[in-house]
């Protein structure tokens, strides 16, 4: 058994996919094994993977086109994985090299595990949304809403996958694949859920990302694959999601502020003064 099986679903992406897998195989401080699942790829991706050919690690399971994402074929190779807890990557997102370590220790004590939730914008800004599975209050959302985190960096034990009622599978039309599954994990009895307090992955959400010629967009992983494998990155990231966090943050204000004056402007309308007097009647009259 090795220390993390990294899942990567893979479609149309021969571009993008290299710089996916090379992070993930770039990890220090755990073992790992690399489960790459096709879902109906061309050629060109079968040949980027044949290329890791001699690396016991890589293991490709080719699939033809499923319905969504194939979500259910995911399922199918997690009975394969060997390792102690599942991590997942995007094939156009990166992993950081301390990625897999990190989710080995919030694993220690959790079923189900994420980095900060944060995403990388065309301009090279990092974007943060506060979002925690390790709180109550965002496990009770997660609940009733629609979606939350995505999937890169994503974690969770094997042992404790193996005791959701599906695992992964086909989703509905009109949900997010991602938030399907992770609603499993909220509503598992006894579940524990922790986030971690430092990004550990790079995300290119592809509906920012998907405008760009595809050159473009493998020539972005190719350059933040290098800086991120530089002397001193990870204080320059934990600097720039300082910087998105405190950006969050300001924006809430802006948007709670925004708020406050349009309650305030409905409150100075004659149709709001009319409605106020009117319930004030009726309560008198009903006394």
């Amino acid at each position: 058994m090795v220390d993390a099986s990294i899942l990567i679903p893979t479609f149309r992406h021969a571009e993008l996919l290299p710089y996916a897998l090379s992070s993930a195989l770039d990890q220090d401080g755990a073992s790992v094994e690399v489960l790459v699942v096709g879902d109906g790829v061309e050629d060109a991706t079968r040949e980027i993977v044949a290329g890791h050919a001699d690396d016991p690690r890589v293991r490709f399971f080719d699939f033809p086109k499923g319905p969504r994402n194939g979500e259910a074929y995911r399922h199918e190779v997690l009975r394969e994985a060997r390792g102690r807890v599942v991590s997942y990557l995007c094939d156009d997102d990166l992993l950081l090299r301390d990625h897999a370590a990190r989710s080995l220790r919030l694993l220690e004590d959790a079923d189900f595990a994420h980095p900060p939730s944060a995403r990388m914008l065309p301009g090279g800004e990092l974007q943060f949304f506060p979002w925690s599975y390790g709180r109550p209050e965002f496990r009770e959302i997660g609940r009733v809403r629609r979606g939350s985190i995505g999937l890169t960096g994503a974690a969770h034990t094997l042992e404790a996958y193996r005791r959701l009622p599906f695992g992964w599978r086909t989703t509905p039309p009109g949900l997010p694949t991602d938030h399907y599954m992770w609603r499993q994990w909220l509503e598992l009895p006894g579940v524990r859920m922790a986030c971690g307090e430092r990004l550990t992955h790079l995300n290119f959400p592809d509906p920012f990302w998907n405008v760009l010629p595809v050159a473009d967009r493998a020539a972005t992983l190719a350059h933040w694959f290098r800086r991120s494998r530089e002397p001193g990155f990870r204080e320059e990231l934990d600097r720039m999601l300082e910087r998105a966090i405190r950006t969050a943050a300001e924006d809430y204000h802006l948007w709670a502020w925004r708020e406050q004056k349009a309650v305030e402007t409905l409150h100075s309308t004659r149709t709001w003064r009319l409605r106020e007097r009117f319930l004030r009647v009726r309560a008198l009259v009903r006394r």
